[in-house]
């Protein structure tokens, strides 16, 4: 047995196994449990790119893959787990239900791990369902009415997007006669089951229109829930996009890259008028995940060879990992003074993406990479991704003001957890000066008029925060309520059930009419036709599984916003 075979098995089976026992001890809490991060920490530093496992007799033949992405993708999630673990283990100390939530923290951990590790759509869907349904549990654990109203509109999602997988993953397996992310990297995928598998990540991810989940779970979990769910988890979108949606081709990646800003301007628009500092911090995530999506959808414009777009992808994801991650924790602290607020200003103005911190040499890496692509859309892309950052630093002013002025947090702190908090500030301080893989990166954000491209729009961003504060003390803007399109699907929800009634009813009224027809005609043609029509559906399981998925999905949809 290999050091590669026992990290790698190690990675996704450890956390799981305490996450098990944790469960059968659940009134006695194990303290150790967040060292089930560990092996996937040692595994991204040091088992080497290239390695896998194949498991053929498990699922479908369940393959582990550790390229580069892999590495990457688990070396800044195992971090955040751990350290956001070791956390919780001391801000939850007085929590009576702490068994419960680390029972239920470690199988969403397994979950996170296994499927940034797995090479093929089933262990990915597995692993991918695992840390979703377990990480219910981690937003409802206070118990109060707010987290079971967000726990059910995450839920309902949660849902809608694992029938989406997997009728994508159904229809993939069928077109390419493989479930394994090799084949389907070179396959060019029909429409249907791309557009399923976008929609599907897109809930994770925090797409726009797919995002109510975000601003509503993110104040409703406990902190170190919040960090790996905006760190971490959230970035199981980007991931999934990657290995499924094979070789999608320009015509998506540029559909991606519109979406993407519109996105990194939505989360922006709606974050600045927010009380709540972790709401704030759930918008600006979904802002963020805007700019990761332009990455995508780069690197599906100019071909998935392209190993810059893949890098800029990969830096970004880290680098907004690590911040969000010190900004979710630093919540903890909130109140405590000039010195948390002094610390902030650190991941603050990183996601910003002032020169020298790792938000330039990751925002650098992805400039490169939209500067080169075709047809002047690098150009056209300049001036959004520039204002888009004006929004990012009235996010961060609007964050930074509301910690300083909470007086709730008026309590001193296990040095522990300050300790832990210092640890991942200067993860954030030094992740792109040590890791290769940033070094073109960080080169390529001081090279001519980058510094000044990467600061004006943090001095514009803010000069504004300043003015709004001197004339009203705080952004003055209409408060939106977390979840803003509740409201909207609500709205199309009703309209839609009328509708449906509307069309039973006729149907109903034509069925009658038709019965007192038929009763004086002769029945065995029509008989013989829906015979044909029978047969037609049972024999052709994507029309069957189509239908029936339909069916799923509107039954869930009306049933989540009719409520």
């Amino acid at each position: 047995m290999t050091v590669e075979f026992t990290l790698l098995t190690l990675t996704w089976a450890l956390p799981l196994v305490l996450g098990l026992i944790q469960i059968a001890y659940r009134k006695q809490f194990i303290p150790f449990g967040a060292l089930g991060a560990v092996p996937g920490l040692l595994a991204a530093l040091l088992v080497p790119e290239g390695s896998a496992l194949d498991y053929s007799s498990l699922l479908l033949g369940t393959i582990f893959q550790f390229d580069f992405t892999a590495r990457m993708f688990l070396l800044f999630t195992a971090l955040l787990w751990l350290v956001a673990g070791l956390f919780a283990a001391v801000y939850l100390r007085q929590d009576g239900r702490r068994g419960r939530f680390f029972a239920f923290f470690l199988m969403a951990m397994a979950g996170n791990f296994g499927l940034i590790l797995s090479g093929d759509m089933a262990s990915f869907y597995t692993f991918f369902a695992l840390m979703s349904f377990a990480s219910y549990a981690l937003i409802v654990h206070t118990g109060q009415s707010e987290a079971f109203y967000a726990g059910r509109i995450y839920m309902v999602l949660v849902i809608v997007g694992e029938v989406l997988l997997f009728g994508g993953l159904v229809l993939i397996a069928a077109a390419t006669g493989s479930t394994s992310f090799a084949v389907i990297a070179t396959q060019t995928l029909d429409p249907l089951p791309l557009l399923m598998i976008f929609a599907s990540f897109g809930i994770k991810a925090g797409v726009v229109a797919l995002h109510t989940w975000l601003p509503l779970a993110h104040p409703a979990a406990p902190i170190p829930a919040s960090a790996v769910l905006s760190g971490a988890m959230i970035k199981a979108g980007v991931i999934g996009w990657m290995r499924f949606m094979g070789d999608a081709g320009p015509d998506w990646g540029q559909f991606i890259l519109a979406l993407g800003v519109l996105t990194a301007f939505f989360g922006a628009l709606m974050g600045v008028s927010q009380v709540n500092p972790k709401t704030v911090l759930a918008y600006s995530s979904i802002s963020q995940m805007g700019f990761i999506m332009v990455g995508v959808g780069a690197w599906f414009t100019t071909g998935r060879a392209d190993d810059a777009a893949l890098i800029a992808i990969v830096l970004y994801a880290l680098h907004h990992a690590l911040a969000k991650g010190a900004l979710f924790l630093g919540v903890a602290f909130a109140g405590s003074g000039r010195i948390v607020t002094a610390a902030l200003l650190l991941p603050a103005l990183a996601l910003a993406g002032l020169p020298f911190t790792s938000g330039a040499v990751a925002k650098a890496a992805l400039k490169s990479v939209t500067d080169a692509l075709p047809n002047g859309l690098g150009s056209a892309l300049s001036l959004p991704l520039s204002l888009a950052a004006v929004g990012t630093t009235l996010l961060m002013a609007r964050y930074l003001w509301l910690i300083y002025h909470n007086p709730a947090a008026q309590k001193k702190h296990p040095p522990l957890m300050w300790g832990l908090w210092a640890a991942l500030l200067a993860a954030v301080a030094l992740s792109m000066f040590v890791l290769p893989e940033a070094a073109k990166g960080l080169e390529k954000s001081l090279e001519g008029d980058k510094p000044w491209a990467a600061t004006w729009p943090i001095l514009l961003g803010a000069g504004l925060a300043a003015v709004a504060s001197r004339v009203g003390g705080q952004l003055k803007l209409p408060l939106v309520k977390p979840g803003d399109m509740l409201s909207v699907y609500n709205l199309f929800a009703r309209a839609g059930v009328a509708l449906v009634l509307a069309v039973v009813r006729g149907l109903s009224d034509a069925q009658n009419a038709a019965l007192r027809a038929l009763s004086h005609a002769d029945v065995a043609p029509l008989r013989a036709a829906l015979g044909r029509v029978e047969f037609w559906v049972r024999s052709d399981y994507v029309v069957a599984g189509s239908l029936l998925l339909a069916i799923t999905l509107g039954v869930l949809l009306m049933t989540l916003l009719t409520r």
